[in-house]
């Protein structure tokens, strides 16, 4: 057990053998994990809200700028009240503008500070999927939000359900090969670098081999250096990934969309340090076989 401490150990030192290259290896194992990662967020958030509102057909309605705030407010009552309607979202004048200043930057202050808003009154509708024959269904329900008092115009969205296959398909034909296209790259880079520190270690190596040491020894802290840099630069790019959330979270957090978006669970969090860690350690492995 001590000789193999000590072999951790010396794989850990042998990292300095080769600074720049290692800097290097390092970088490239932590950008490859962060766009792994940023790929990971963007489908699975994406897949998520699609998840969400897969099946509903959404209206937006936008009442003229001079309507009555009775009769809209009359309007938004009734709204409530049509067939297999999931969820009726109600914006006012200020409420509309307040949203909107939330996802301006600095500066927008002066907006929140009018006496007036230049937005008007709207609404969001949201029905359950629809059966038998949706573009009549569409069409009546169209002429009947139209019809409402005051309504200047509407707008509908009935392509989520087309949308949310084409993406399942999309993200299903590119993503493993995407991902299988990083796991090469990191192979080769930790594979690369390992080479360079067992071509540095030659001459030691002929000797410990004419000593009569094991296969196992010599290789050893090879494959911990590769597993070190992998598992570091997995760290480092969810560190980063972390860091671009955190900063992006709310950058969709408006109205009407309401998108917050969600940092990956845990368990893909811990495979983006994983499986660095484990492609080093093979990429040595088959750097040094020989």
């Amino acid at each position: 057990m001590r000789v193999f401490f000590k072999l951790l150990g010396q794989g850990v030192r042998d990292i300095a053998l080769h600074p720049w290259a290692q800097l290097m290896t390092l970088l490239a194992v932590t950008f490859i994990t962060f766009l792994a990662g940023l790929m990971l967020l963007g489908v699975g958030n994406l897949d998520n809200e699609l998840r969400v509102t897969r099946g509903e057909v959404a209206f937006q309605i936008y009442w003229k700028e001079n309507a009555s705030p009775e009769r809209v407010k009359t309007a938004w009552r009734s709204l409530r009240g049509m067939d297999g309607v999931v969820e009726v979202l109600t914006y006012t004048p200020k409420q509309a503008l307040k949203d909107l200043s939330s996802t301006l930057p600095g500066g927008s202050r002066g907006l929140l500070q009018a006496e007036s808003s230049p937005l008007p009154y709207t609404a969001v509708i949201k029905f359950a999927h629809r059966s038998g024959d949706v573009a009549s269904w569409k069409k009546a329900t169209l002429a009947a939000l139209k019809g409402l008092p005051d309504v200047r115009s509407v707008r509908s969205s009935s392509l989520k359900d087309e949308v949310s296959r084409a993406w399942q398909e999309l993200s299903s034909t590119f993503m493993a090969p995407v991902l299988v296209f990083l796991v090469l790259i990191l192979s080769m880079a930790v594979g690369n670098t390992m080479k360079l520190s067992l071509i540095s270690r030659q001459d030691e190596i002929e000797i410990l081999k004419l000593v009569g040491a094991k296969n196992w020894y010599i290789r050893t802290p090879l494959l911990v250096g590769g597993a070190l840099l992998g598992s570091v630069g997995g760290l480092l790019g969810v560190a980063g990934l972390y860091a671009a959330w955190w900063n992006l979270k709310d950058t969709f957090n408006f109205a009407p969309l309401y998108w917050e978006l969600h940092f990956l669970p845990v368990d893909q969090a811990l495979m983006l340090i994983l499986i660095p860690m484990l492609v080093g350690c093979v990429s040595s492995w088959v750097a040094v076989r020989n």
